[in-house]
């Protein structure tokens, strides 16, 4: 079975009072997507759900999709990935 981080997610987003879009500009990518991630290293992880957005242009601003997975706190570039 997989893990869901949404709870874990949603309790972060509240302690730290993060600011999480619910749709990014520019983009055809929503809440509840199943995607492909795909590191800075090549590798890929499948069937990965998009649980929020960001937009932050101060730290690192390319870094803004937030996935269901156990680094849900630390999002990933649009460009990493697909559908």
């Amino acid at each position: 079975m997989k893990n869901n981080y949404i709870p874990q997610f949603n309790d972060w987003v509240k302690k730290e009072n993060v600011q999480v879009l619910k749709k990014l500009e520019n983009s055809d990518f929503k809440i509840g997507d199943i995607v492909t991630f795909t590191n800075e290293f090549g590798v890929q992880f499948e069937n990965l759900e998009i649980i929020g957005f960001r937009n932050n242009k101060d730290f690192l601003p390319d870094r803004c999709v937030y996935l269901n997975k156990s680094s849900y706190w630390f999002p990933v570039k649009v460009s990493e990935i697909k559908k």
